[in-house]
């Protein structure tokens, strides 16, 4: 179904803050890994205050994002700054590693913040190594997601992410398993995005729906949904790309994105307000034939 696509326009400020472009994992699906990054400079702390004070006047959240935000040396402080501004929520997204240190994690929690998420790519040393070209990566994310549950407390809750890709997305069912046996309580399955060279091929990126039957297949028949003290979101899985039953379960991103479109099924669908519509560098991989409404 080729129908006329429509340029969104994302004028409103995100509620996220990017605090740098370093990172010590490799991810082979990284959507902001083209080589420019490499070549810009960190932001101050100064330009980061800034961007929470704009945040702040439309925002009562804000997630705390980066490449890696842990590896700079001043990232308390700006948890601290972005607590002083009296945000309702203020959350951090990281691969997790460098709270495998016991002092680190104790550090961010007593900050204050009320969320940390954690990226996991496989449910394996084998699998997520293999995103991350990092060896050991695995180790250190496990270790600290168990320690950040060993050290919250009951007002920090920890969300885990798990990207889907075509490298590791028959692996799910274990991440689910693993996670949900370790007491994790919030995950997020996410449809990665084809935003960057390294990202933008079929030998990655999948047909969303087909993904997003997969995955509701697993959550299904793994018994997922059925957990009353689990709470699952499929991110940037549009309902169109789902099953009728798994549309309930779609969320998506905030960050908003100058590159989505709206495709011809838009125009008919009850959740156009809540969607922003499909990547325009998605539909050049496999245009919008296999999107369906239910």
């Amino acid at each position: 179904m080729s129908g006329i696509r429509k340029k969104i326009k994302n004028k409103e400020t995100s509620p996220y803050v990017y605090v740098g472009y370093a990172c010590n994992n490799n991810c082979i699906f990284c959507s902001e890994a083209d080589e420019y990054l490499s070549g810009l400079k960190e932001k101050s702390i100064a330009e980061i205050r800034k961007e929470l004070r704009i945040i702040r006047k439309k925002y009562d959240f804000v997630s705390i994002m980066g490449r890696e935000p842990t590896v700079r040396k001043d990232i308390l402080e700006i948890i601290r700054f972005a607590r002083s501004l009296k945000f309702r929520q203020v959350g951090l997204t990281t691969n997790g590693r460098m709270f495998s240190i016991s002092s680190f994690t104790k550090a961010v929690l007593a900050t204050g913040i009320n969320q940390i998420g954690v990226s996991l790519s496989g449910a394996s040393a084998r699998i997520h190594d293999r995103q991350t070209l990092v060896p050991g990566s695995f180790k250190q994310t496990i270790a600290g997601i168990k320690s950040i549950i060993r050290y919250k407390g009951k007002n920090t809750s920890l969300l885990v992410n798990l990207p889907m890709n075509r490298l590791n997305y028959r692996n799910l069912g274990a991440e689910l398993e693993l996670l949900t046996g370790l007491r994790v309580r919030e995950i997020n399955i996410l449809n990665i995005s084809p935003l960057s060279t390294r990202s933008a091929t079929k030998k990655l990126i999948m047909p969303m729906p087909r993904l997003g039957a997969y995955v509701f297949n697993v959550l299904k028949r793994g018994g997922f949904l059925n957990k009353t003290d689990l709470r699952v979101l499929l991110v940037e899985f549009p309902p169109c790309s789902l099953p009728k039953e798994a549309q309930v379960y779609s969320f998506p991103c905030l960050e908003k994105n100058n590159d989505k479109v709206r495709i011809s099924l838009c125009r008919q669908c009850s959740y156009k307000i809540k969607c922003d519509g499909i990547l325009n560098s998605y539909l050049r991989l496999y245009g919008d034939n296999e999107f369906i409404l239910e």
